[in-house]
């Protein structure tokens, strides 16, 4: 017979110890990439290119932005969750991720709580609700009083999720009757808005910005709760424009990790970017082109801010019946 060494837990954990401490004095000793589910230029990807270059230097490693967009950013989202688990692939997940997992698409692959590893908030930006510069409304209240007194007549755009809800969350609040003109993708919704075949929508507040600025569109009201957004400064909030009580869902991304990555490498990437987001040159860059506030957090705090959003957007998309996308 053989003897049966029982070694102490004390030793078995010491040894887990080292063993994790030994993987992250190595990490990272090779490029790390980034997934971005959505296109070149979008917000989503010029905001995380805007964080590689000062996170490339804080890592002392090359820093590579994979750009995967497609099917509502679950393409990427997909890609990365299903990755080798050493910290060398991450991924850009953000309300559109919990959003298809909710219910927005008919199936995904992933689960957005128990299905990846959080590592940090990169931040969120607010909505806006525009409408062609040349249009009478000069105010949400006069848009609003002229849809009432002619209902089904005016009609909205959207081109993203935030400005379905947004819109459905105006409509019940004010009580009022437009039709919904969907389209795929944010920007040519917002041409057409700008040419006046569609009244208005709700669109992500950098480029509200930029078209108010150009003198397109005029801007009615913007969506944060925390006060007026810093590049719309004119512009009152929903609450300040006579609607209070709209929820606020700000359009957030994040970065996560494919599920069983070490706690040590998350919780050491979690500090390197929350470190970067707080830098003046970029926090600062990022907030004046879109709109989009920086903030870090840590592995623990995003998942618990990831499980919160996912059951808002469970409960979002059965209250306005929100069907699933094609």
């Amino acid at each position: 017979m053989y003897a049966v060494i029982r070694r102490p837990r004390a030793f078995t954990f010491l040894a887990l110890l080292v063993a994790a401490g030994a993987a992250l004095a190595q990490y990272p000793s090779k490029p790390i990439t980034f997934i971005v589910p959505n296109g070149p230029g979008s917000a989503a990807d010029v905001i995380m290119r805007s964080v590689a270059e000062p996170l490339s230097a804080a890592l002392r490693q090359t820093v590579i932005i994979e750009n995967r967009a497609g099917a509502n950013t679950d393409v990427g989202v997909q890609q990365g969750t299903k990755a080798a688990p050493d910290g060398y692939v991450l991924f850009q997940g953000s309300t559109a991720m919990v959003a298809n997992a909710a219910g927005l698409l008919p199936r995904v692959s992933y689960d957005p709580v128990k299905g990846m590893t959080p590592v940090s908030m990169l931040g969120a930006g607010s909505y806006a609700l525009v409408v062609k510069a040349s249009q009478p409304w000069k105010s949400l209240r006069e848009l609003v009083d002229h849809a009432k007194a002619n209902p089904g007549k005016l009609s909205y755009a959207t081109g993203n999720l935030g400005g379905i809800l947004y819109m459905e969350l105006l409509k019940k609040a004010a009580g009022i009757d437009v039709i919904h003109v969907p389209y795929k993708a944010t920007p040519p919704a917002l041409v057409d808005v700008m040419s006046g075949e569609v009244h208005m929508m709700f669109t992500d507040v950098g480029l509200a910005a930029a078209q108010v600025r150009g003198g397109k569109v005029r801007a009615l009201a913007t969506t944060s709760s925390s006060g007026r957004s810093p590049i719309l400064p004119e512009v009152p909030t929903l609450d300040e424009a006579g609607l209070p009580g709209i929820v606020d869902m700000p359009g957030w991304l994040a970065i996560y990790g494919p599920p069983g990555m070490p706690k040590e490498i998350a919780s050491h990437l979690s500090r390197a970017i929350t470190a970067v987001l707080k830098r003046p040159e970029v926090y600062e860059k990022v907030l004046a082109n879109y709109g989009f506030v920086l903030e870090g957090s840590s592995p623990d705090q995003l998942g618990t801010y990831t499980a919160e959003q996912y059951q808002r957007y469970v409960r979002l998309l059965k209250e306005f019946n929100i069907q699933p996308l094609q």
